[in-house]
């Protein structure tokens, strides 16, 4: 493995896109020999708030733009991204909703001169995102999200609680078939792009994704 292999998980908000990396990461350590080491989460969202919080130079653009009430320009998203790829030292990366844009797919095409790459879309029809998400809670002591039983954590016993992201879903919907949406049509010309139903199982999409792509395992 001399590159660097990126993939990138699509979908909607709610769309299951962390089960999925979740499951990608089980299938690379049983069947592939991977390690913790080996393998990185990175979410733009997540880079966003560090820039900012360590007041980096991107961090000051980031929060100068915001203020005037505007997104996050793709130019910033992509520069922070690169910097974040090139210094992560796993040889496995999953991306977490990039390329969220069409001005990021031109990024994208770029970084198969760098990297390996391959994205995996799961299209999701937004009723079953809201019906999936009525039952949805996070365990206001651990952190870790499950379905409503009896109000308390399967895990640790702590309060469920709704997830703060889900009272703007709709709205976080609507942004996503205006902006992402046609991103999702550029990318269905990169060579290695996997489209799955929304009610295709995590482990199979991994099981399946990782089987496709071995070479670059």
């Amino acid at each position: 493995m001399n590159k660097k292999f990126v993939i990138s998980l699509i979908g909607a908000p709610a769309s299951g896109k962390g089960y999925i990396a979740s499951c990608l990461t089980d299938e690379l350590k049983k069947h592939y020999g991977f390690k913790d080491g080996d393998i990185a989460d990175i979410s733009t969202g997540e880079l966003i708030r560090r820039e900012k919080k360590e007041h980096t130079q991107l961090g000051q653009l980031l929060e100068k733009n915001m203020k005037e009430g505007g997104l996050a320009p793709d130019s910033i998203i992509n520069q922070m991204l690169i910097d974040e790829l090139h210094r992560v030292q796993a040889k496995v990366l999953i991306l977490d909703g990039y390329p969220r844009t069409v001005g990021q797919v031109s990024m994208f095409g770029k970084l198969m001169k760098w990297f390996n790459c391959a994205v995996i879309f799961r299209d999701t029809p937004t009723d079953l995102i809201l019906e999936r998400v009525k039952n949805r809670r996070i365990c206001a002591v651990c952190g870790k999200g499950q379905e409503v039983t009896n109000g308390r954590c399967e895990f640790c016993g702590g309060e469920l609680i709704k997830r703060k992201d889900d009272a703007v879903l709709p709205d976080r919907l609507a942004e996503y078939e205006q902006e992402t949406k046609p991103a999702v049509m550029e990318l269905k010309q990169h060579d290695n792009f996997f489209e799955y139903e929304g009610t295709a199982e995590g482990e199979e999409i991994a099981r399946e994704f990782c089987a496709a792509n071995k070479k670059y395992l």
